[in-house]
């Protein structure tokens, strides 16, 4: 019996090999734009109710195609669909906690130890500063400090190390 016969009887088998030979491509391609799965599983059986209700018109040559363009258009009738929903009494209802004076606290806290980071910069000497600021502020390599200063590659390591162990050790007394 070939897939679409014209006998009355046959519908409910033509049907069975639609869903057997195009469900594989139909949920691919619904699921590549929605992305839950209750919802993708709820427009395919749109679509197949779809098919059901016009089987009759449904030949071996035109199916294919008749499918795709269901699942174009159950797809985009989901989209429409989404975009009025109205809000729900259960999403009105939501309360949001306020967290602005925890959020006002770690900003002030923040501030207070960025002020004494400053404050802590200003007491290294002028060489050890100048070669922070330009390594940790103006993204200098080590390197290039070493040559725009005539120094050594290790001095220039041991000034920034010496100023991060200071920084570390008066921030963490304060």
């Amino acid at each position: 019996m070939p897939l679409f016969s014209r006998n009355k009887n046959s519908y409910d088998v033509m049907f069975q090999k639609i869903y057997d030979t195009y469900w594989n491509r139909m949920f691919a391609m619904v699921s590549r734009k929605v992305k839950d799965r209750d919802d993708v599983l709820d427009i395919l059986q749109n679509i197949f109710f779809h098919l059901w209700n016009y089987r009759k018109s449904l030949t071996q040559q035109n199916a294919e195609s008749v499918i795709i363009k269901t699942c174009v258009q159950e797809i985009s009738n989901f989209s429409v669909q989404q975009k009025k929903q109205p809000y729900t009494i259960e999403v009105a209802e939501v309360s949001l906690s306020d967290d602005s004076s925890d959020r006002l606290q770690n900003i002030l806290e923040t501030e207070k130890e960025l002020e004494l980071l400053r404050s802590n910069i200003e007491l290294l000497p002028a060489t050890r500063k100048r070669i922070l600021t330009m390594n940790k502020f103006e993204g200098l390599t080590q390197e290039t400090i070493a040559n725009n200063l005539n120094l050594s590659h290790k001095a220039v390591k041991k000034q920034i190390s010496k100023a991060m162990g200071f920084l570390r050790e008066h921030q963490n007394q304060s």
